[in-house]
């Protein structure tokens, strides 16, 4: 690993300038940031992925829909198609991508669009239905998209893998040098242990830097007791008795097959890379390996393999975004007040 870093040193650098020389041109107004009349809360990171990005948007979708209309905004990873794109009744994986979508089929009540250019997908959004203006937007992996700017922004990092230590492409994962977390409002450091010591909370702030005018909150991931079909719902005690397939197309699975493992005996699992695109080749594989056995996906893996696999065998593990330290209310208070809600 040390000798291909050695190797892959020298891009690091250049896409450092690169993305150095972005952020200052940004910061100096040589670029410029649009800002709106409206509650718009940015969630992202700076790393590739893993961070638990689309268990936050849902944390904040569920805190706000009975109260506002809600709209997100994502680029739509995973999607073949092309321009901006409204979720509805008919929209798939392939249209809207597969977060999008996600979110869309758990909360049928919210708007979803995606779109390349946050800008653009903005504008459309904010013209499309003037009803809906006057609610709350979330803007999904946009900590890099600084031609918009949200009311307030949220970075998340993994407890495992946080950017204080951290490599920039393609040595490391990160997007942009970690002082790009200066932007954030608000950090919270995602997959952390449930048990998690007060003394490790105070090592990982102080590596952190916070600014004073940054917030810190620590979460965990909290799994279901439940798994859901199509039209069924199941205990999740039922695998003890069942045996399954697990698979999963996300950026981090670990700390799903640890949380399986840690309370079944024997299953296998079928990994493949974030926002895969399932061909019929997998699918045979998928259900060669399966052999009637049921297949237990994520929840936002189920969106693209539930209309190619047998509806009596797919199920997926719903998670949640758990504030440790009883810092929940503290954490929606301060998003409200940074997006200047009653």
């Amino acid at each position: 690993m040390g000798f291909l870093r050695f190797l892959l040193f020298p891009f690091s650098i250049l896409y450092m300038c690169a993305t150095s020389l972005r952020n200052f041109l940004f910061s100096i107004g040589v670029f410029k940031s649009t800002s709106y009349d409206v509650p718009s809360l940015g969630i992202g990171n700076l790393s590739m992925g893993g961070t638990g990005k689309s268990v936050a948007i849902n944390y904040f979708i569920t805190l706000f829909k009975n109260h506002y209309p809600v709209t997100i905004l994502s680029r739509g990873h995973g999607r073949i198609s092309k321009g901006f794109q409204l979720g509805n009744e008919n929209s798939t994986a392939k249209t809207l991508g597969d977060e999008p979508l996600m979110f869309l089929k758990q909360h049928p009540e919210i708007r979803v669009g995606v779109s390349n250019n946050r800008r653009k997908g903005m504008t459309t959004l904010l013209n499309h239905d003037t009803n809906k203006a006057d609610g709350i937007f979330l803007w999904d992996d946009c900590f890099q998209h600084r031609w918009v700017k949200p009311s307030l922004m949220i970075l998340l990092t993994t407890y495992s893998s946080p950017y204080s230590r951290d490599f920039i492409l393609p040595v490391g994962n990160l997007r942009e040098l970690s002082e790009g977390a200066e932007r954030a409002n608000i950090i919270i450091v995602t997959k952390c242990p449930r048990n998690l010591s007060v003394k490790r909370q105070t090592e990982i702030r102080m590596r952190l830097h916070l600014k004073q005018h940054q917030h810190l909150f620590f979460s965990s991931i909290r799994y279901s007791t439940s798994i859901f079909g199509k039209n069924k719902q199941l205990p999740l005690d039922v695998l003890d008795r069942i045996p399954f397939v697990l698979v999963t197309s996300i950026a981090d699975a670990t700390p799903l097959t640890a949380y399986l493992r840690g309370r079944f005996e024997i299953f296998e699992h079928l990994p493949y890379k974030d926002h895969h695109i399932f061909s019929d080749a997998d699918i045979s594989t998928i259900q060669k390996k399966a052999n009637g056995r049921m297949i237990l996906t994520t929840q936002k893996d189920f969106t693209r393999l539930s209309p190619l696999i047998d509806e009596d065998l797919l199920f997926y593990l719903p998670i949640e975004m758990e504030i440790l330290n009883e810092e929940g209310e503290q954490l929606n208070s301060l998003v409200k007040e940074g997006m200047q809600l009653a």
